[in-house]
């Protein structure tokens, strides 16, 4: 019940471009790893990450398989 009553603020929260823990403005997130040509991975104020897709300028909340491949990449890269 609980999820049926949260989804649509969120929906609408993502579509204002507000993050949906904090509200901030997710043009303000920072961007932390290129997914693809079209896709950027952000990270708001408050740790919660998004896909930014440059083709439909829109956010979208992140998937574990995508957290997961920046994981990936940032394991590849060598330490200084």
């Amino acid at each position: 019940m609980g999820i049926k009553l949260i989804e649509p603020f969120q929906k609408v929260l993502i579509e204002k471009r507000l993050c949906v823990g904090c509200t901030a403005s997710l043009d303000k997130a920072k961007k932390i790893s290129k997914l693809s040509e079209k896709r950027d991975l952000v990270e708001c104020k408050c740790k919660r990450r998004y896909v930014y897709n440059k083709e439909f300028n829109e956010y979208q909340r992140a998937t574990f398989a995508e957290e997961q491949q920046y994981l990936k990449e940032l394991n590849k890269k060598p330490l200084l």
